[in-house]
């Protein structure tokens, strides 16, 4: 049984009114065919360039930047899961029947486009597009499309919506091109029936020649008419979120200098926007743009958080700098975005935004000066954006991704991120506790539970919001915070879990989205103190032994797991030598593992240099021995009794492309004792973050220059340590609490939030230092399965039911069901 004390005559601060937003980066294809509700794929023709600079492997599937990161191209269809069942062509989403398509790189639209399509029609030819897994007819509804085209004879063009089959047309227009230069032709169509496979079909009835410089089929309803899918559109307004931060994420970087992401190119008539390569493997038409995402802001009442590039291209895929001149630019291109958003309409570029539409400024309140940067690099960067900045938009608050405080820089609020295990945010309710109130104010840009036993779930929602409710109650500090990704095209996942899941024509939100929605709607006006008496649960662990050596000085023999032999198996750093029956472990370069930015990577990676697992069966409980030899007490060891490989969907589609291993540092959990200079420890670390430091403890047993043996009992609850025989440590298994709480004020009323990540109900004793009325209104988020989704079928399956709670008292007692989020709303007598 739990306890949670409410001290209502105790408030702490106002809480803050922007904590909770949305973060959107065109991932999973969540741009074009998503929110940007364009239904031909690779409209541009353009997808099957290669980048810039980059090289094709000789597999001719692969490509490799200038610097070496690797990709997947597959003639720019992107991941090759996604095209496992499509029918091969030349030039991506385009196909013919009777008539010949071919990509043309000159006589293109204009000079930001880098092809055409030029087309043979035989009699009744036809070229068709497929879509985002097809043309989603729906019947009644009206959808506007256009085609840039030029012919040297005059011809007439059927256009319709079409069965994939061509034998069932749904709706058709006719165009008559009689121009030889590029001319823009409309056209719109009604559907008659519904296929959400269908395609877009362009037929001639006699021989005719052509060239397509660009082409467009959107739906005519969009929300609230300016061009975003509607669903998904309304999906955000339901949250109740305050700020979009946007328009990432990585692909703001880019993975070259080429890709990464312009603003100049994001603004203005969309066929005069060049295409972009994004490191998601996809190319992106940048319909969605600047001034799509300002004017979604608007028509969803959010405060703009642009994210700028500041120099450097992503640190994480072998980064490119701009110098000079070119970082200059950057510094120009930042002022001339915001000035875009918020100047008057008679400067220069406040008249390109009433050119497009809008006369009167949008807002910018927030401007990131890059994305999961980090180092000597950014920090240069960060002073000299910040500085040129600041100087002339002193009423925007700043984003370093970095605390740059700690350099001497200025900063009003820094970035975090965090995507890990349930178990770990449920440990991670004190976060913020103890960070200094003098400085900066915090916004967690991204997090998500996106490693363990259970993600995208009702478990992994339930812990999440945990780790929100531990935010609420530091929202003096923490003012800003943003679930990452936001959207996934089912049918293009790079990334998952994600906020919001969605095909060409239905979508739903995932247990989590329903849990923020309900957070975010529910805030009160002041944050007042709470007490929670908890109890504890274990993490249910599984994995192989292994070792992590800081270098050489470490021998090991005669490993065995639950008493059967075990050899190294997976090299996730360097590898052991062998002598005779003995490992030898040596120190290698581990440059490459600090290059992972967002993570706090460097105090938990930069000692590893060498990573080893022990055998090939995952095991629950372990009895794990062996002996080992260590030279002296400046050579620090760990000994793993769990390593679990988490490797994350993108970190698999990266990996893939060629010699690189799916077991890698960043992406294993481990659970290890550690042997270091006379003293041992136990520690957990998820996604390279340590999620649980255990005491340090004093070990005269340890000895150094001769042979020991060790052993490791691991249990669920107990892990127990020997040096040659002898007991020397013991402590409890890494464990969470089960119930977490916040609570806020608005007048007489009393918001209480309670979590339960407990396999039962808890029968929870609430105290109160007043009186309240005993009939209360309780909304609930739960499930009968911890592991229950959401998905098209049952896209509600885990959503709130609001009802009626009665007996309500200063003392009294509220039932949580198990894996359950619980908002009372208490009413002060």
């Amino acid at each position: 049984m739990s306890a949670i004390h409410v001290k209502t005559n105790e408030i702490r601060f106002p809480v803050a009114p922007n904590l909770y937003g949305l973060f959107f980066e065109d991932i999973n294809r969540s741009g074009d065919g998503g929110l940007y509700p364009e239904m031909l794929r690779n409209r541009t023709f353009e997808d099957s360039i290669l980048p810039e600079r980059c090289t094709l492997l000789e597999n001719g599937l692969d490509f490799t930047t200038p610097r070496g990161w690797k990709d997947q191209f597959n003639n720019g269809e992107g991941l090759r899961r996604w095209i496992t069942d499509l029918e091969p062509t030349d030039i991506p989403g385009w196909y013919c029947r009777d008539a010949a398509i071919r990509l043309e790189r000159t006589d293109v639209l204009n000079d930001r486009r880098k092809a055409a399509l030029s087309v043979s029609f035989q009699p009744s030819g036809v070229v068709y597009n497929v879509g985002y897994r097809g043309v989603p007819a729906q019947k009644g509804a009206t959808y506007n499309g256009y085609f840039f085209l030029k012919s040297d004879a005059p011809c007439t063009l059927t256009v319709s919506i079409a069965s994939k089959d061509l034998g069932t047309v749904y709706g058709c227009a006719t165009i008559r091109v009689t121009s030889d230069c590029y001319t823009k032709y409309d056209y719109t169509i009604t559907c008659d029936a519904t296929d959400y496979e269908a395609v877009l079909a362009v037929s001639c009835a006699k021989r005719a020649e052509l060239r397509l410089g660009y082409s467009s089929l959107m739906p005519s309803d969009t929300f609230k008419g300016h061009g975003l899918r509607k669903d998904l559109a309304e999906l955000l307004a339901h949250t109740s979120s305050k700020f979009f931060r946007f328009p990432g994420g990585c692909i703001v970087e880019g993975f070259t200098k080429e890709t990464s992401m312009r603003f100049y190119n994001t603004i203005g008539p969309e066929w005069e926007r060049p295409s972009h390569n994004l490191m998601w493997h996809y190319r992106t038409s940048n319909g969605l743009g600047y001034h799509e995402y300002l004017q979604l802001c608007e028509d969803l009442g959010l405060e703009p958080l642009y994210v700028i590039n500041c120099g450097l291209t992503c640190q994480g895929r072998r980064e490119e700098l701009f110098e000079g001149e070119e970082l200059t630019q950057w510094i120009q291109e930042a002022k001339d975005a915001i000035d875009y958003a918020i100047a008057p309409s008679d400067t220069p570029m406040g008249k390109l935004r009433a050119a497009a539409g809008h006369p009167e400024p949008f807002k910018m309140t927030y401007v990131e000066i890059g994305n999961e940067n980090i180092g000597p690099e950014y920090v240069k960067r960060y002073r000299l954006f910040y500085d040129a900045l600041k100087e002339r938009y002193p009423q925007i608050q700043f984003i370093a991704n970095i605390h740059v405080e700690r350099q001497g820089c200025q900063a009003d609020i820094v970035d975090e991120h965090y995507y890990n295990t349930p178990e770990f945010f449920a440990r991670q309710f004190h976060m913020f506790d103890e960070y200094d109130r003098k400085g900066p104010d915090i916004f967690v840009g991204e997090y998500a539970v996106t490693n363990g036993n259970d993600v995208g779930n009702l478990r992994s929602a339930i812990a999440e919001s945990m780790y929100l409710m531990g935010i609420e109650n530091n929202q003096d500090i923490v003012t800003l915070t943003a679930y990452a990704p936001l959207f996934n095209h089912v049918d293009y996942t790079s990334w998952t879990p994600d906020l919001i899941a969605y095909n060409n024509h239905a979508s739903y939100g995932i247990p989590f989205y329903h849990a923020l929605t309900m957070l975010a709607a529910n805030r009160g006006e002041h944050v007042v103190a709470v007490d929670i008496d908890s109890p504890a649960a274990y993490e249910d662990l599984t994995g192989l032994t292994g070792i992590v050596a800081s270098g050489d000085g470490v021998r090991i023999r005669n490993m065995t797991c639950n008493g059967v032999p075990v050899a190294p198996t997976h090299n996730i750093v360097s590898e052991l030598r062998e002598e005779d029956g003995t490992y030898l472990a040596w120190e290698t370069d581990n440059s490459e593992l600090m290059r992972s930015p967002g993570l706090s990577v460097k105090e938990v990676l930069q000692e590893v240099k060498s990573y080893i697992t022990f055998g090939e069966k995952e095991v629950r409980s372990t009895v794990f021995e062996a002996e080992l030899w260590l030279s002296d007490p400046s050579v620090k060891t760990s000994l793993a009794f769990w390593i679990h490989n988490n490797t994350m969907l993108h970190n698999q589609d990266e990996t893939r492309c060629g010699e690189s291993k799916l077991w890698t540092p960043i992406y294993t959990n481990r659970y290890v004792w550690s042997l270091d200079n006379h003293e041992g420890y136990i520690d957990a670390i998820t996604r390279s973050r340590y999620s649980f430091r255990g005491p340090h403890k004093y070990l005269p047993e340890l000895a150094y220059g001769c042979w020991m043996k060790v052993r490791i009992e691991a249990e669920h609850d107990c892990i127990r340590c020997y040096l040659n025989g002898k007991l020397v440590q013991e402590q409890p298994n890494v464990h969470y609490p089960t119930v977490s709480a916040t609570a806020a004020i608005a007048g007489d009323e009393i918001i209480l939030k309670v979590a339960n990540l407990g396999n039962a109900e808890d029968p929870i004793a609430i105290g109160l230092d007043c009186d309240v009325a005993a009939d209360y209104e309780v909304t609930i988020l739960t499930g009968d399965d911890p592991k229950l989704e959401n998905d098209f079928e049952h896209p509600l399956a885990v959503s709130p039911v609001t009802k009626d709670g009665h007996g309500a008292a200063k003392n009294f007692v509220y039932y949580a069901p198990a894996y359950s989020l619980n908002i009372l709303k208490l009413r002060r007598k």
